[in-house]
């Protein structure tokens, strides 16, 4: 009976394992990041009717979709696990186990028993089960660093994950702001394309009437094939700059979209002063670093309290017996370990756990002026992009004016045909410039509100309600 006892004893303590690692294995799918049912791919549209995706969709399906974020959430869980793995040392811990043994029973000489007995072939059955429970009652602050070390790495985790959401709101505003200059870029071609190809329709006629010469006939193909060709350099510059915005959203697709200018492109405040202020209120990485000092400080306690003697109480309850019926015994315990000298490995652990600490914040101190310096400096490229602008506005106005002018003047033969290119190329140039300094303040206010830290919400991760359509 005590051995049908034995068995079902064995047979509950595996199942229960099993139970267990099924349990948590279970917990485990569930945790991870369900990416495949999120991905969200550009939808099906025929080429001559493009999926239009705004800025607004476009970070959506980033904040949905893109691996990072799935990764930052995984280190989350796993720093909020470390937590419990810290705090289990607070419960005792309980282990059972149940043997079975077929072995000899012989007896070799050993000092003090001068005498020999004979070797037996015959063996034995032996039947042992045991339950063992060890508590540590005082650990004098070990466990407390612990648990604190792991609740403020696990703050770290969570602010390093509000970090991966600005990052990849601020790369899908770079991407997105790309792909539009070189929309626009081609648009300019197009123009510049149109431009040349009246500018060669009038010297051919010109020329058929006498008061032109080949030069200028010449001279405008040569125009407008550089043009054909700039547009075939900037047409697969889109191509290249959709990939990137594909990456930056985390999605691969294979369908034709155009993305949708924004109405207006909202300025931040350019205050100096209350921009620091508010960077440094918001950074996610200053958060970050601050919780990993404090993570180190905790390190520090801990390694001075193992210069304490730890308390443990154990206790255990068996049966054992090469035959039935098996013979029970039980035990209890106090054990108080003292460190004496273990070659200063305690000291040594405790200056450099001081040092690691020390470099954490002279980390922090350095990353809190960089923040400074990179606000200013994002205020002053908006500033500079604004006046550019500006300029730039009035820099196409004029050069629209003086190849109409040039234009008219070769028509009627008192103009010729190098000052309509120069003018043309003006105009081009003008038009480039004024696409390209408005995407540079677009990416230049988008990579401010990322270091003030609002181009999500620091609170919810949502994105802004109005600043974007």
């Amino acid at each position: 009976m005590k051995f049908y006892a034995i068995r079902f004893l064995s047979l509950s303590l595996v199942v229960i394992s099993i139970l267990i690692y099924i349990f948590f294995l279970d917990q485990g799918k569930h945790l991870v990041f369900a990416q495949d049912n999120l991905t969200q791919i550009i939808p099906d549209h025929p080429p001559d009717r493009p999926f239009e995706l705004t800025l607004r969709k476009a970070l959506k399906i980033a904040l949905r979709t893109y691996p990072g974020l799935g990764a930052a959430q995984q280190g989350v869980l796993a720093s909020k696990a470390g937590i419990g793995v810290a705090q289990s040392q607070y419960y005792p811990t309980l282990s059972g186990s149940s043997t079975y043994t077929r072995e000899t029973g012989n007896f070799g000489p050993q000092p003090g028993f001068p005498f020999t007995i004979p070797a037996s072939p015959v063996s034995y059955d032996f039947y042992q089960a045991q339950l063992t429970l060890s508590e540590t009652l005082f650990s004098f602050g070990r466990r407390l660093s612990q648990v604190r070390q792991n609740k403020h790495l696990f703050n770290a985790s969570r602010s390093q994950y509000s970090r991966t959401l600005q990052d990849t709101v601020l790369n899908v505003e770079k991407a997105f702001f790309a792909v539009l200059k070189d929309q626009k870029l081609i648009h300019v071609d197009n123009l510049t394309i149109a431009d040349y190809k009246i500018q060669e329709n009038v010297a051919e006629i010109r020329y058929k009437d006498g008061v032109a010469t080949s030069y200028d006939v010449m001279n405008a193909r040569v125009n407008l094939s550089n043009a054909l060709l700039t547009k075939v350099t900037d047409s697969n510059q889109l191509r290249v700059d959709r990939l990137s915005l594909d990456r930056a959203m985390g999605v691969i697709s294979n369908s034709p979209y155009r993305v949708v200018p924004l109405p207006t492109l909202p300025v931040p405040s350019l205050l100096p002063d209350n921009a620091v202020a508010l960077a440094l209120h918001n950074r996610p990485d200053l958060a970050q670093i601050t919780q990993q000092a404090l993570a180190q400080k905790q390190v520090v306690k801990f390694n001075q309290a193992q210069f304490f003697p730890t308390v443990q109480m154990v206790g255990a309850y068996s049966f054992d017996s090469e035959f039935f019926p098996l013979v029970y015994n039980w035990s209890a315990a106090a054990t108080v370990t003292v460190p004496i000298f273990n070659g200063f490995q305690f000291v040594h652990q405790v200056q450099q756990s001081r040092a690691q600490m020390k470099q954490t914040l002279f980390q922090r101190e350095d990353l809190r002026q960089q923040t400074i310096i990179e606000v200013k400096a994002d205020i002053y490229n908006i500033r500079t992009y604004l006046q550019k602008i500006s300029q730039d506005k009035e820099l196409v106005k004029q050069a629209e004016q003086n190849l109409y002018l040039v234009e008219n003047q070769f028509r009627v033969g008192t103009g010729t045909s190098v000052a309509v290119t120069q003018a043309a190329r003006d105009l081009t140039a003008a038009r480039a410039t004024y696409v390209r300094d408005q995407a540079d303040l677009g990416v230049a206010i988008s990579q401010l509100k990322h270091d003030e830290g609002i181009n999500l919400d620091p609170v919810t991760h949502h994105l802004p309600p109005k600043d974007l359509p």
